[in-house]
C-alpha cells in the first residue's frame, strides 16, 4: 500500500518536472514607441546638459566680491572637490560638488562644516 502510495506521488513529478536538455527561454517584452521614449529621455538630458542631482550652497549674496573670496578659500583649502559660481538674479551663489544623492551631499556638507558652518544641501544639475 505504502509502494502505490509513494509511486502515485512521486510519478507526476518526475513526468513533469524538466529535463536537463530543456533550456530557459526569456522573452522579451517590447513595447512600442520605446525606443521614442528612451530617445527622447536621453535629448532633455543632453538639454540640461547634466542630471538632476545635489550640491552643497556655500553661501549666497548679492555681492559678487564676497561670494567669489568664498569660493577662492573653498578651492585653497578642498582642492578636489568642484566648486561653481552661479547667478541667479539678484543672488551670487557658490555650491560644491557633483553628488547623485542628498546622503551624498549631506555627507560632504558635514566633511566641510567647520570651514563653512552655513553649508547646506540643496537640489541642482551637476554634471556627471
Amino acid at each position: 500500500m505504502k509502494w502505490i502510495f509513494t509511486l502515485l506521488i512521486i510519478t507526476p513529478c518526475l513526468l513533469y518536472s524538466q529535463s536537463a536538455n530543456d533550456s530557459i527561454k526569456s522573452h522579451d517584452i517590447y513595447e512600442i514607441g520605446i525606443d521614442k521614449l528612451i530617445s527622447k529621455y536621453e535629448s532633455i538630458i543632453k538639454n540640461k546638459k547634466g542630471t538632476e542631482g545635489w550640491r552643497v550652497q556655500l553661501g549666497f549674496n548679492t555681492k559678487q566680491q564676497e561670494i567669489k573670496n568664498i569660493k577662492i578659500k573653498f578651492m585653497k583649502l578642498y582642492p578636489k572637490i568642484p566648486s561653481f559660481f552661479e547667478y541667479e538674479a539678484p543672488y551670487y551663489k557658490v555650491r560644491v560638488g557633483n553628488c547623485k544623492t542628498r546622503m551624498e551631499a549631506i555627507k560632504l556638507k558635514h566633511s566641510i562644516i567647520k570651514d563653512f558652518p552655513s553649508s547646506y544641501p540643496v537640489p541642482s544639475i551637476i554634471n556627471l
